[in-house]
């Protein structure tokens, strides 16, 4: 019983440092998206259902989803 806590114990701890790790990059995505993109208001875009700025935007997340996954 006391190694199958330890083993949730382990799970649970990289499950949360994941979630930290991705959720620190989705931030340093949409801080550069915004950069990068400065003519376009790409939040206000996204509201008006512009569906090429959604895709854009769904493949970058990915990209760094793949890229966050790899290295963890």
């Amino acid at each position: 019983m006391r190694f199958l806590l330890s083993n949730y114990v382990l799970v649970l701890g990289w499950v949360l440092s994941l979630v930290i790790i991705m959720s620190g990059g989705l931030a340093i995505l949409a801080w550069l998206l915004n950069v990068f993109t400065a003519e376009i208001n790409v939040w206000k875009e996204i509201k008006r259902k512009n569906l090429a700025l959604g895709i854009l935007l769904a493949a970058v997340i990915l990209g760094i989803a793949i890229i966050v996954s790899r290295v963890c």
